[in-house]
């Protein structure tokens, strides 16, 4: 069956006997996955990007092929955005406990272009390492024929999909759970302003920090953390707040169930921040609190020390704070 962008498709895990796993290769459109030992596209393999967009299906290859002799959990596409690889990487992870059997490892494909080996190596190995039970990862950048592939169903993903399936919220949360202990304040704030793209920050944010701060919250920036730590600190904090964005993406997989968050729009994109507010309710049953005061901000007017010459949007967002009872 062909998923659906709108509609998360039920767990499912296909086994496929000497299945060939295409790599994405330049001037293709992104297409790759699985093709059977007869040369049919398996549609379950492909990937959910974001734009509501799948990878297309791979051609069968047409020259040699490599061997990988064992049995393999198909994973997907690994690109080197933190995001991305949260919703397209490790949502077939959840397999590794309900599929019969023992694996020798998972395979990845790489985005076209970009060096996941080395964004691994760096970053996202520990959390892969957790969710992928430390089991050896293959890079699928040339075709490569496995003697058993399995191939799980997307367990979340962009947009629709960010609730997840049941299965795939209990593996993340369990996994992640058992390896990891709470540490850190009991009241955090998200914060975007160190990061180095300025599209991507928030405007005035050092004064909503200095907000949350006379309320507090300790002030956190993960991209200056390891991806372990940053899940120490969701686990410990029973009251998050903070711009959206991909750490809200990780948050929801660990924090406290319950939890109290407050959820700042800093863009005019409803349904991705609409995406993102469903993801925290689904796997943490959080108490959200959402604003969208921010959202319609233009780019910048220079941060202003004297709040009498805040914008309007801002005034609005320390109103609502404060009646929502955060500061």
């Amino acid at each position: 069956m062909s998923p659906d962008a709108k509609h998360l498709p039920e767990a499912r895990i296909d086994v496929l006997s000497r299945a060939i796993v295409m790599p994405m290769t330049a001037g293709t459109g992104h297409a790759c996955g699985v093709v059977t030992a007869d040369g049919d596209a398996v549609a379950q393999a492909r990937t959910l990007l974001s734009g509501g967009r799948f990878t297309p299906d791979p051609d069968a290859p047409d020259g040699p092929v490599a061997h990988l002799r064992g049995r393999w959990l198909f994973v997907g596409v690994g690109r080197h955005h933190f995001g991305h690889f949260l919703l397209e990487c490790i949502s077939r992870l959840w397999a590794l406990d309900y599929a019969e059997g023992p694996f020798d490892g998972i395979i990845i494909i790489p985005m076209q272009g970009r060096d996941i080996a080395a964004v691994i190596r760096r970053r996202l190995g520990p959390l892969l390492d957790i969710l992928g039970q430390g089991l050896p990862v293959h890079l699928a950048a040339e075709p490569v024929q496995v003697d058993e592939l399995v191939v799980p169903s997307q367990g979340m993903g962009h947009m629709h999909w960010t609730g997840g399936t049941p299965e795939f919220r209990t593996y993340v949360r369990q996994h992640l759970c058992a390896a990891l202990t709470p540490e850190g304040p009991d009241k955090l704030y998200i914060s975007r302003r160190r990061l180095k793209n300025p599209a991507q920050q928030v405007p005035h944010e050092q004064q909503i920090e200095r907000w949350l701060s006379a309320a507090g919250y300790t002030i956190f920036h993960p991209e200056r953390h390891t991806i372990a730590v940053q899940c120490q600190r969701y686990m410990a904090a029973h009251d998050i707040v903070g711009p959206d964005g991909s750490a809200f993406h990780l948050a929801p997989f660990v924090m406290p169930i319950g939890a109290r968050v407050g959820l700042i729009q800093r863009r005019t994109r409803q349904p991705a921040f609409d995406a993102i507010a469903r993801q925290i309710t689904s796997f943490a049953k959080a108490d959200l609190w959402t604003n969208a005061a921010l959202s319609q901000m233009a780019s910048d007017p220079q941060p202003s020390e004297r709040e009498s010459a805040m914008p309007p949007e801002m005034r609005q967002l320390r109103f609502d704070l404060k009646k929502a009872g955060f500061i």
